[in-house]
C-alpha cells in the first residue's frame, strides 16, 4: 500500500513533481488512399435491379413495396428452382386478392425472362430479406441467400451407394 514516505522514494509520474518534456509525435497520419475502382454490384443490388418493374408499381407506399419484393423474390426463387416451382408460384400468386390468371401468367413470364436476361448465371436462392424505411437513411435492403447449386458439388445418387442384399 503506498504511503507518503514510500512516495518520496519513487521516480516517475507519481513520485516526481518536476515537469518532463513530452516526446510524442502529435501529427496526424496520412489518410489512406481511397479505391476509386467501381465495385461489383452486391446480390441485394442485383435483386433490386431485377425487381424494379414491380417496385415501380408500388410507388411510395412502404407496405406495397414490401409486398412487391415478396412477389419478386417468389418469382426469382421459382426461376432458379425450375418449372415445377414456377407452376407453384403461379398458384400462389393467383390466390392473392385481385389477381387474375392472365395477369399472373404475364407477370411470371416477364420476370422469369428478365431474370434469365439480366443474371443467367446467378444461382442464389433468397431465404430472407429485410426492407426498412427511415427518414434519415432512406431505404435499407438486406438479403440472406443460399447457393442451391454450388460449382463442383454434385448430388449423389443413393441407389449407387446403397446395396440391398437379401
Amino acid at each position: 500500500m503506498p504511503n507518503s514516505r514510500s512516495r518520496r522514494q519513487t521516480k516517475g509520474a507519481f513520485g516526481n513533481n518536476k515537469a518532463r518534456p513530452l516526446v510524442r509525435d502529435w501529427s496526424a497520419p496520412a489518410p489512406a488512399p481511397t479505391d476509386t475502382t467501381p465495385r461489383e454490384p452486391s446480390f441485394a443490388d442485383k435483386l433490386i435491379n431485377y425487381s424494379q418493374p414491380i417496385l415501380e408499381q408500388a410507388g411510395n407506399n412502404h407496405t406495397a413495396a414490401k409486398g412487391a419484393m415478396n412477389v419478386a423474390i417468389l418469382i426469382w426463387n421459382a426461376a432458379i428452382e425450375g418449372d415445377a416451382k414456377i407452376a407453384e408460384a403461379k398458384k400462389t400468386l393467383v390466390a392473392l386478392p385481385g389477381a387474375t390468371a392472365e395477369q399472373v401468367e404475364e407477370l411470371v413470364t416477364t420476370m422469369v425472362a428478365r431474370k434469365t436476361e439480366l443474371y443467367p448465371e446467378e444461382k442464389l436462392s433468397v431465404t430472407n430479406f429485410i426492407l426498412k424505411f427511415s427518414h434519415r437513411k432512406g431505404a435499407q435492403f438486406r438479403v440472406s441467400a443460399v447457393n442451391i447449386n454450388p460449382e463442383g458439388v454434385k448430388k449423389s445418387d443413393l441407389s449407387d451407394m446403397v446395396k440391398v442384399t437379401a
